[in-house]
């Protein structure tokens, strides 16, 4: 089994690296150098342009605007809502709207709720609870009598309707049906069976069985 020389596949790989790795590099130090020389001479400046003019066109004018415009009207501004609005609202919650609702509280307490409390304690509530106790008693009262004409009414009427009924049927109607279970319905039964028995021999003998 023959083999190949590992030198010369060393030597074969080293070369196709050397031919697509060296223009690879060759072209990342070209480009590399560019963009610094690109930062150096050109991006770097202009940042630096760009900085300083941010700095005294926006940050200088806006920390000026602040410290010398924006911050005193601030202060003026607190100083006239606490002066003129504040502190009169304190001073009107303290000595005006505090006293007038007090005394409003004091008036409506002395005229609507103690009366209104005095007048269920000692007039409503009384006499609430009185009517709420007499309607109670009234309603077991009304039930009682409720049952009782119910169990009058119920023996009046078995006593006028059920009783005499209950006696006809155990009197009078269960033995005439009897008699007539006896006396006429079995002897119409047999006497229709013997005419059904008669009439079926007639037919037969006339016409003939059936076929």
């Amino acid at each position: 089994m023959n083999t190949e020389n590992p030198g010369c596949l060393t030597g074969v790989a080293r070369a196709i690296a050397l031919v697509v790795v060296l223009p690879l590099r060759l072209v990342w130090d070209a480009l590399a150098w560019c963009f610094r020389q690109l930062w150096r001479w050109i991006l770097a400046p202009i940042g630096r342009a760009l900085g300083w003019l941010l700095h005294y066109l926006v940050v200088v004018p806006l920390q000026w605007l602040w410290e010398w415009v924006l911050a005193p009207a601030g202060r003026a501004v607190r100083w006239l809502l606490h002066h003129l609005l504040v502190i009169p609202l304190q001073w009107l919650w303290e000595w005006v709207l505090v006293p007038v609702g007090r005394a409003v509280w004091w008036v409506v307490d002395l005229l609507v709720v103690t009366p209104l409390t005095w007048l269920w304690r000692y007039v409503l509530g009384p006499v609430c609870r009185f009517v709420g106790a007499a309607v109670v008693w009234a309603w077991r009262i009304a039930g009682r009598i409720a049952g009782a004409v119910g169990r009058a009414v119920r023996w009046v009427l078995w006593n006028a309707v059920g009783r005499p009924l209950a006696w006809v049927y155990r009197v009078i109607l269960t033995p005439v049906g009897h008699w007539l279970r006896t006396w006429v319905w079995e002897p119409l039964a047999v006497v229709g069976r013997a005419v059904r028995t008669a009439a079926r021999e007639v037919r037969t003998a006339l016409f003939g069985g059936p076929r």
